[in-house]
């Protein structure tokens, strides 16, 4: 899709994604589903997302992979000419993240990103993160477990808000407020989301038309 026929052409919507390798993927669900169907999980979320913000048709998009994930599964999609791809850098989550959207703010007035793992961002999420852009410097969409499932900025961001963060565990969204505080970064949050990490998140795909066959067929 030419740039200037999407809604926010000044916006960046990122993906962080992996290539679903069996193993390397949904570890924590193994145990519950087995190596092949937490694979085949991960390949069904992650089609999800790309092709729900590619249909939304609100900001162009790029897949930033991980450096082991093998670029041309993506490039291969057959939706793959709606998006760019590129590589994640860094140290830790944190680091990665930071980079991605310091990278993306150098082409692009506001930066949205996202994971896989929660398939319950709707359009309409999406659209209010990149509209509560316009009267504060960051937004988030909290997950329910603790974390946030969504994280969008607006000209430069500040490193510190990555930094010291225990990242994959509760304490994610209260350890990041405090830092935004701290550094006097204003933000908005939207409606708080589940995200698909564990066995006990797999009740959540029971409300969700795209996911019901595959939770019952387990």
């Amino acid at each position: 899709m030419n740039k200037l026929s999407y809604r926010y052409p000044d916006t960046l919507v990122i993906i962080f994604a992996r290539e679903p390798v069996a193993g390397q993927v949904k570890t924590r669900l193994i145990p519950a589903l087995g190596e092949e169907a937490a694979t085949n999980l991960y390949k069904q979320l992650l089609d999800y997302a790309i092709n729900n913000v590619i249909t939304s048709d609100l900001s162009p998009v790029n897949i930033a992979i991980t450096p082991e994930s093998n670029a041309n599964y993506f490039s291969q999609m057959p939706c793959s000419s709606y998006f760019e791809i590129s590589l994640q850098s860094g140290h830790d989550l944190g680091a990665r993240m930071y980079n991605a959207l310091a990278l993306a703010l150098e082409h692009y007035s506001k930066a949205i990103l996202i994971g896989t793992d929660c398939p319950f961002l709707s359009h309409n999420d999406l659209q209010q993160a990149i509209a509560a852009l316009d009267n504060n410097d960051m937004v988030f969409s909290p997950a329910n477990d603790g974390g946030y499932v969504l994280v969008g900025a607006k000209a430069v961001v500040n490193p510190k808000i990555f930094e010291s963060i225990d990242w994959g565990t509760a304490k994610v969204m209260t350890q990041t407020r405090t830092i935004l505080l701290k550094h006097n970064v204003s933000w908005q949050e939207l409606s708080a989301q589940n995200d698909i990490d564990i066995e006990d998140d797999l009740r959540y795909l029971l409300i969700h038309n795209k996911f019901q066959d595959f939770i019952k067929n387990k």
